[in-house]
């Protein structure tokens, strides 16, 4: 396996999208100290092989044992989040949020889609446009001229975004999945947010992106076979869905038939933090499954770990990454990938 992933990206980070604090006003906002770690040389990209066959492979090599220690945890970019965008303002669920995900070696970002009126799928978690933009109302409630026509800034920032100059619009789904192409993983969120499965699977394919996203937040059975049989009907191939579960033995529902291309589920980061099930992802190892939780109410003390350890050269560790390594599991989603790959390097696991 460790050939799967032995490629580097050790140039990836002068590709990565200008900050422009002076058209930012400020960049970091005092947030911290703006010191950005860098990508280790060494830093696996893990876009070279379709995403399910990666996991496919990562299954076998547990091959159902949950004493089989976890070889390699991937990231996911909240929102296509990195410590960097939080740092300079850098708007989620943006091309240039992408683009630096990217950069700053994440496996996976994580989008969140939603209609417009006029029924265009669009990058945004809120319901409103209110928080990430400079418009108001409702996406499902605003044609697409209106939505064009909007500035993106970041969550809780005074000043919009901009890029030489110009302004950062929201993108649709199928300009995201462009930007992601043949580059990083995508776990598209649609939880609650009323997409169209044939909309969803035309941008995907429309995109040439099949082979690198995956569905979560599909509501009920139904909904998932819909989305996996018109993944294969239009692409010709399998479109990957990634289903929550409260237990291991969840797993087991998703064995055979349509659901043979779900091999990745999400639990709640709870179940590991606090340890109410021991070993929650070894034991989606032994069920055949691969286990995905997030450390986003506890990224400050990745924060902290960063600041007040590793830049000094002490020794010091991260409860919430540690506490995500004892239960075995497999993809960490956080707003702060290049701090996570650190520490997660440190301990063997990148």
């Amino acid at each position: 396996m460790k050939k799967l992933f032995a490629f580097l990206v050790v140039a990836l980070c002068l590709f990565a999208p200008s900050c422009n604090t002076q058209e930012n006003e400020g960049g970091n906002n005092g947030k911290d100290n703006p010191t950005v770690p860098d990508v280790p040389e060494d830093t696996p990209s893990a876009a070279n092989t379709t995403l399910l066959t990666l996991l496919k492979e990562k299954i076998a090599e547990y091959n159902q044992d949950a004493t089989v220690p976890t070889s390699h945890v991937f990231i996911c970019a909240h929102r296509a989040n990195t410590y960097e965008a939080y740092l300079n303002s850098i708007p989620e669920n943006s091309i240039p949020n992408i683009e630096m995900a990217i950069a700053k070696g994440a496996d996976m970002v994580e989008l969140d889609v939603r209609p417009s009126k006029d029924g265009t799928l669009y990058l945004m978690h809120d319901e409103t446009v209110n928080a990430t933009t400079n418009g108001k109302g409702s996406i499902e409630t605003l044609t697409d001229e209106y939505i064009n026509g909007l500035e993106m800034k970041a969550r809780g920032a005074s000043t919009y975004y901009k890029v030489d100059g110009q302004p950062v619009r929201v993108p649709t789904l199928e300009q995201a999945l462009a930007a992601c192409k043949g580059k990083i993983y995508v776990n598209l969120d649609l939880s609650g947010k009323n997409c169209s499965p044939s909309g969803v699977v035309r941008a995907i394919m429309n995109t040439g992106t099949v082979d690198q996203v995956m569905i979560y937040g599909a509501n009920g059975a139904s909904e998932q076979k819909e989305y996996i049989t018109k993944g294969y009907e239009r692409c010709g191939s399998w479109l990957a869905i990634h289903p929550y579960i409260s237990s291991p033995d969840n797993i087991k529902n998703y064995a055979t038939g349509y659901y043979d291309c779900a091999k990745l589920f999400q639990y709640n980061y709870d179940v590991y933090y606090n340890n109410t099930i021991d070993k929650f992802g070894s034991k989606c190892h032994e069920a055949g499954g691969l286990s995905y939780s997030n450390s986003l109410d506890y990224d400050k003390q990745l924060r902290d770990w960063y600041n007040n350890y590793y830049k000094k050269g002490i020794e010091g560790s991260c409860t919430v990454l540690d506490r995500f390594i004892a239960s075995g599991s497999d993809f960490v989603q956080t707003d702060h990938v290049e701090i996570a790959n650190l520490y997660l390097k440190s301990k063997g696991l990148r």
